[in-house]
């Protein structure tokens, strides 16, 4: 079992013996943030969404709804008041100008789990929020876009750390983070060093030291370089069972920084038992990331709508703001999605985006996003075999309704132009492995070797069709993709014709004749 699998055991067991479950604004909200729930499955979330969406506010109001009475412990804070409390309060992060809402009236309930129990608490806003010593006990620490400003831009750190005169403490990171500073960022480095300061209550400089005998502090380093210390040392540090919430993970990371870094993570979070929530615009993070770990934030009306388990493909057909072609085409997967992409000729294949969103509740989800918001442009969607009817008319009254039509009045009409599914009662790839068990020429059009045809007809079985590409791979020697490509390929030349109804469907819904 790997650590994503392992993590997504562990969530669901008082192995995570805190966590946050969900939080609910009301019809006041915050900052636009309202008449929405949100909910966390597994202990990383990643929450991605355009810019302005509220995903900065959702992660300030997760810092405000616990209390911490350590009153030693200090959270990360671009503050050196050393009055500064142990836990966060709005004031930290809501402040309102002359004249702005100041959002009285404002409800924020949750749910979360503590010492085996599952409790809930709400937060009020009058005057003033609620008493902050009624709120659950948790070790909560946020970092905000500040983190990725360089020391040498602040002369109380100038003054401080590069003054002789100034007593330093100097700690020494423990060899595990050194050792994933290390990997990050690939250098030759033999530790790093902590030097903190009386003066100044909650900036720490850092210092790298290389196996060359060079050094160099935050003054002189990259700002990834120190975003990546920081953080590494930090989560570290962090109490077990805390909350971490950071804003815009991949600041200052390039690619295969963020990668690396989030494997770190999840190492963090699996051995101090944290709950870890960011937000992203980064691919690359949100694509590392198990589905049951991303949320996705769109606002296709005035209600915020909150999906869960999106592809990554779908995240960022979202925020790249890509024109709408003729049609849009939401499938569940990358399977079905080269499915149609090779069954499809090239004249239509230039009309249409084909995207894939990840469950079959979600082609639902967004072709009623599309149906209630007509300047998103036309969408169909073609589910798997498994879609049922009860699934469908239940999904439909949910997402795709407009307010004022009856159900039984405009399903029956609209469902047919709207949804159709491949061949097959389950997943395509079951639908494939079936068709292969059925046709040693289809077999033999893959790898024409008695052994795969053997392997084929008396080894692998109809329960194992997940992970079919990868199995098929590693018999015939091939990568994954390519041996992907020529099974879709067969698949598409033998039993293109189960297929008509899919192209039909789709060839309907465009405005060109094939």
């Amino acid at each position: 079992m790997g650590i994503r699998e392992d993590l997504a055991t562990k969530w669901n067991t008082d192995y995570f013996n805190q966590k946050l479950q969900s939080i609910t604004f009301n019809d006041v909200g915050l900052r636009g943030v309202k008449n929405s729930t949100i909910k966390f499955h597994y202990p990383i979330t990643a929450i991605a969404g355009a810019n302005g969406i509220g995903k900065t506010t959702i992660l300030q109001l997760i810092a405000c709804l616990y209390h911490n009475s350590n009153k030693s412990y200090k959270p990360y804070r671009f503050s050196n008041s050393k009055e500064a409390k142990p836990y966060y309060t709005f004031t930290d992060f809501f402040i309102h100008f002359k004249g702005e809402d100041k959002s009285e009236g404002s409800e924020i309930s949750y749910e979360f789990y503590k010492s085996k129990k599952q409790k809930m608490h709400t937060l009020k806003k009058a005057s003033r929020w609620s008493s902050y010593d009624r709120r659950p006990e948790r070790t909560t620490d946020f970092y905000g876009v500040s983190r990725v400003i360089p020391a040498n831009e602040f002369n109380m750190f100038k003054n401080t750390f590069a003054s002789i005169q100034s007593p330093l403490t100097k700690e020494s990171l423990s060899p595990k983070s050194t050792e994933m500073v290390r990997n990050i960022l690939n250098k030759p480095l033999e530790s790093v060093d902590v030097n903190s300061s009386e003066k100044i209550i909650n900036f720490k400089l850092n210092s790298i030291n290389l196996n060359n005998g060079l050094s160099y502090s935050n003054f002189n380093m990259g700002a990834g370089e120190e975003v990546i210390i920081s953080l590494i040392s930090r989560l570290s540090e962090l109490p077990d069972y805390s909350i971490a919430l950071i804003e815009e993970l991949e600041l200052g990371l390039h690619p295969k920084a963020q990668k690396i870094l989030i494997g770190k993570l999840f190492e963090i979070v699996l051995n101090k038992k944290l709950q870890l929530i960011f937000t992203t615009h980064s691919p690359f993070l949100f694509d590392a990331m198990p589905k049951e770990g991303r949320i996705l934030l769109r606002k296709p009306s005035d209600e915020l709508e909150v999906i869960y388990n999106p592809s990554s493909s779908l995240a960022f057909f979202e925020l790249t703001g890509d024109s709408v072609k003729e049609l849009t085409v939401y499938v569940e997967d990358k399977v079905a999605k080269s499915i149609l992409e090779t069954l499809l000729n090239s004249n239509i294949r230039k009309r249409i985006d084909i995207a894939d969103v990840g469950s079959k509740e979600n082609v639902v989800r967004m072709v009623g996003a599309h149906y209630r918001n007509v300047s998103l442009g036309k969408a169909i969607a073609i589910a798997d075999g498994d879609l049922t009817d009860k699934e469908l008319n239940n999904w439909y009254k949910k997402y795709v309704l407009k307010e004022g039509e009856r159900f039984d009045e405009v399903f029956s009409v609209n469902a047919p132009k709207m949804f159709s599914k491949f061949p097959g009662d389950n997943a395509p790839e079951k639908f494939i492995l079936e068709k292969l068990k059925s046709s040693e020429e289809y077999v033999r059009s893959i790898d024409d070797s008695e052994a795969f045809c053997s392997f084929i007809a008396n080894e692998i079985s109809l329960g194992d069709h997940h992970g079919l590409f990868r199995v098929i791979a590693g018999e015939i020697g091939l990568s994954e993709e390519l041996a992907k490509m020529r099974v879709i390929d067969g698949l598409v030349r033998f039993f293109g014709g189960e297929f008509e109804g899919v192209l039909g469907f789709i060839n309907s819904n465009t405005m060109m004749k094939n």
